[in-house]
């Protein structure tokens, strides 16, 4: 364990959580949001834990023709053991139009994207392509008519990622144990899926900061030397259903060290005007990486405020400039037995005021873990669950957690199924009255224990 009252310059935490979970019902599920990897909390399934795990490879693109792996596995979580014999149906959505995937081969059901591994595993390569639909070829299992590839991934081409902004992805599970049995009812999933893309825009001097987003081109960017503010803009939907389907708003932003008026121990943000905490990442060499990550407990408040004071309902307008007063956080990090988890919090936590918590992954050699899969989930003293969440990290192994407590007094927090794996650590912690940060530092500085279980990675 280790512990020190540090600068935000190392490890600022004043952001929202980059949120993915998605409530496990058989029915029609609420939409979860993967950037690189989500896993929905698992459901009873004949006496069994199921859970579906789907992951997109790589995160972040640079080419429009670079192929993306989508893979999908559905387990019992008590046992880590696959479900054999599963038929997935996928296809895909985006702005509103379906976007079905034609497999050719499929018997009954052939032709509706339908997908199968004796072994519960999928796997599918999209390769862009600028066509009116999508087509997949595979070996035909002959009871049910879903395609494979012998265990390697089916290469599907079509209007898949060609153009930038959300795409929906929707898992439906068959079959499952047999193919000559349709699974009743149906188990389906609603995934919101955005590999990043990333653009360049002009600042001062010549000199240019690098934006990664997930929700579209950036249609407008300017920048303030007198206020040294950055603002840049990208199409977003802000009504209510489209905010409360996707969970989360996340975008990064990299300016150049040699912008020293950005070198901060933390910087202020906006999002259309409205106050928002970012994290300001200076671990590279060269780069701030501000990360923007509104979660799921705050969007929809800011939604509110964006349209009853501004009223811009189709665009996203992100702003970034030098605080007038920096911000000072509390970290500690332990190890379980495969991964480092580093917490942040603000030296204050004031009950019925917001506070962030942000967590690092990485492994045991210090490597970020981009991509990883986590849950965050607060105790308090009676033992009793206050809030839990999932996140993920971005490529820098960078995430965080919004919490308002109720009340003071001590509390546990718990980082859970560390990159799908069944390692966790844990922190205690005390919400204070307001008063000197060095008290309030000497409080939140309790002991980090480390609960080791069988680790599972995907």
């Amino acid at each position: 364990m280790s512990y020190t009252s540090i600068s935000i310059k190392k490890f600022l935490i004043a952001t929202v959580a980059f949120l993915l979970a998605a409530q496990f019902i058989v029915s029609m599920l609420p939409a979860a949001f993967a950037h690189g990897g989500m896993q929905p909390p698992a459901a009873d399934f004949g006496g069994k834990k199921a859970s579906l795990f789907v992951k997109v490879d790589p995160p972040v693109i640079t080419d429009v023709t670079q192929p993306i792996l989508i893979s999908a596995r559905f387990f019992d979580e008590n046992t880590n053991e696959n479900f054999k014999e599963v038929t997935y149906r996928i296809f895909f959505e985006k702005d509103g139009k379906e976007i079905p995937i034609q497999t050719e081969g499929g018997g009954t059901y052939g032709g509706q994207g339908l997908f199968y591994d004796p072994q519960g595993d999928l796997e599918i390569k999209i390769i862009p392509k600028d066509s009116s639909t999508a087509t997949a070829k595979g070996i035909e299992e002959i009871q049910y008519g879903g395609i494979w590839n012998m265990g390697a991934p089916i290469t599907v081409e079509g209007p898949i990622f060609s153009e930038p902004g959300l795409y929906n992805l929707y898992v439906e599970i068959h079959t499952v144990g047999t193919t000559r049995t349709q699974v009743e009812p149906i188990l389906r999933y609603d995934i919101w899926v955005a590999p990043g893309r990333e653009e360049m825009i002009n600042v001062a001097d010549g000199q240019q900061v690098k934006i990664r987003n997930y929700y579209g081109t950036i249609n407008d960017s300017s920048y303030d030397s007198e206020g040294k503010t950055i603002e840049f803009s990208m199409p977003f939907n802000w009504t209510s259903n489209f905010v409360n389907r996707i969970g989360m708003l996340h975008t990064e932003v990299f300016i150049p060290k040699s912008m020293s008026d950005f070198d901060r121990e933390s910087l202020d943000a906006t999002v259309n005007g409205i106050d928002i905490p970012v994290v300001v990442d200076t671990y590279s060499p060269d780069d701030i990486i501000v990360h923007f990550t509104i979660s799921k407990e705050n969007l929809a408040n800011v939604a509110d405020k964006v349209l009853s004071e501004n009223g811009t309902q189709n665009k996203v307008v992100f702003a970034l400039s030098p605080p007038e007063t920096e911000v000072k956080a509390v970290q500690v990090s332990a190890n379980s037995e495969n991964y480092k988890v580093t917490l942040a919090w603000p030296e204050q936590i004031l009950s019925e005021q917001p506070v962030t918590f942000g967590i690092r992954l990485t492994d045991n050699s210090g490597t970020p873990l981009s991509s990883a899969t986590y849950e965050f989930v607060i105790i308090d003293k009676d033992g009793n669950e206050v809030t839990r969440s999932g996140g993920v990290t971005t490529p820098e192994g960078i995430s965080s957690q919004d919490v308002i407590f109720a009340s003071q007094g001590s509390f546990t927090v718990k980082v859970e199924k560390i990159n799908a794996s069944n390692e966790s650590i844990q922190s205690s912690i005390s919400v204070v009255p307001e008063f000197s940060t060095g008290m309030a530092a000497i409080i939140a500085a309790l002991c980090i224990s480390t609960i080791i279980a069988i680790r599972r990675t995907f």
